[in-house]
């Protein structure tokens, strides 16, 4: 069935302005669109969480210290920012349908890398590639939501979304960790590849094409213009840099908790998996009820308010951490917190950012994604440059990306209500 579906995928011309067919939203198919997309946008999440308990294992497999491992971590969020600026002109020249199938047999393929890597260096690349083909459907389930949904419904939509991908983090660690129990760290690459030709096999099925294509130039120059026009709007940039600043103290606690909780504090691989399944709870919890409020309330006020809740949980986790009091638990119920409102800041702030494009829902999109992969980046270099010895250089780095992400907040403003912004860029 996949064969033929990749077949018919391909055949035929490139769409070209043509519009698709119409998309009628009974609540079954609105249900089951909702549901794929948020399935669409788990990989990256699974690509993060699933081989974080065996960091220590693979560091002695490969005869490298922790923070060499850690690397692959940074290699994956710098592969997801380069991808997404291939993808988000090329989605909207040829439709999400195509580039999509690409971007997950990019996935497979990075996937099988890492399984077979016999060093690190060759792993970063795995990883890179990996990420490469991931960026694709994060991307373009965003874009989806934008092509099929009207504007004012985007910021709830992705809160919806949430819910699936808050699951990966309820069980990727948990079964990660139990899978060293039975196999290697391999087993997990493995686990990945066969989870994507799945869910690869869904989407051809069962997803529509979404967007008409365009004669949209692909020239690096015009596309580069193009992305510059979407970064100077304000309304855009005004939601997009604090989102990123917030999400980067998320990337800093997945880079290092796993060392801070096994190394330093002897929590053992499998056992490690119930933070990340503490965490996953609290954003199932957050993304579900703020997508039920946004119907009613303004999505501006859940995200200012997630936004200095999750300063103040940094200060106060650095706070405990530098002091030591309480010990692990002393800093996690903080450190927790931030990372559950995650969920809040994410949807109501990546949604509202996307409401002023329509035609180029795929560029902003994808634009959306570098600037959050390359703060995830850099963020995950600096925790996995650091030689830590105490968890107070992660909730140092935690601290000042909250602090960062509300002073960006504060300052830039965004106002404009999005249900205002219905225009297409």
């Amino acid at each position: 069935m996949l064969f033929r579906a990749l077949r018919a995928s391909f055949r035929g011309p490139m769409p070209c302005g043509v519009p698709p067919a119409p998309i009628t939203l009974t609540p079954a198919r609105r249900f089951e669109l909702i549901a794929l997309f948020g399935l669409l946008t788990v990989f990256t999440p699974i690509a993060v969480d699933l081989y974080m308990p065996a960091f220590p294992a693979m560091a002695r497999e490969f005869g490298t210290p922790v923070s060499a491992v850690e690397h692959s971590l940074a290699a994956y969020f710098l592969g997801m920012a380069v991808g997404q600026a291939a993808i988000g002109p090329l989605s909207d020249r040829y439709g999400r349908r195509r580039p999509l199938t690409i971007g997950m047999l990019l996935y497979v393929l990075g996937s099988v890398a890492c399984a077979l890597a016999p060093g690190p260096l060759t792993l970063d690349a795995g990883r890179v590639v990996q990420a490469l083909g991931g960026c694709v459907s994060t991307v373009l389930a965003r874009a989806c939501v934008r092509d099929i949904f009207p504007p004012g419904e985007v910021a709830r939509i992705f809160a919806q979304m949430l819910l699936i991908v808050s699951v990966s983090p309820l069980f990727a660690p948990l079964v990660g960790g139990w899978l060293l129990l039975v196999a290697d760290w391999r087993a997990g690459f493995w686990l990945q590849a066969v989870a994507c030709l799945l869910t690869l096999a869904l989407a051809l099925w069962r997803l529509p094409e979404s967007h008409p294509g365009s004669n949209r130039t692909l020239h690096p120059v015009q596309v580069t213009r193009d992305y510059l026009r979407i970064l100077h709007n304000r309304h855009f940039y005004g939601y997009v840099l604090p989102v990123t600043l917030s999400s980067a103290g998320l990337y800093v606690w997945l880079t290092g908790f796993s060392h801070v909780a096994i190394d330093m504090f002897g929590v053992s691989p499998q056992n490690f998996g119930y933070f990340f399944l503490a965490n996953g709870i609290g954003l199932v919890v957050t993304s579900q009820a703020v997508a039920r409020l946004l119907k009613h309330r303004p999505a501006r006020l859940f995200f200012t308010s997630a936004i200095i809740i999750q300063a103040a949980a940094g200060v106060l986790g650095l706070a405990t951490a530098a002091s030591g009091w309480g010990g692990l638990w002393g800093f996690v119920p903080f450190t927790f917190l931030y990372c559950c409102l995650i969920g809040v800041v994410n949807s109501t702030g990546g949604g509202m950012a996307m409401t002023e494009f329509g035609h180029s829902a795929g560029m902003a999109s994808a634009l959306m994604g570098q600037v959050l992969y390359a703060g995830g980046f850099l963020a995950s270099l600096a925790m996995g440059a650091s030689p830590a010895t105490t968890p107070v250089p992660m909730t140092l780095l935690m601290c000042l990306c909250g602090l960062g992400a509300l002073l960006a907040a504060l300052k830039l403003k965004p106002f404009r209500p999005a249900a205002a912004s219905a225009k297409s860029a």
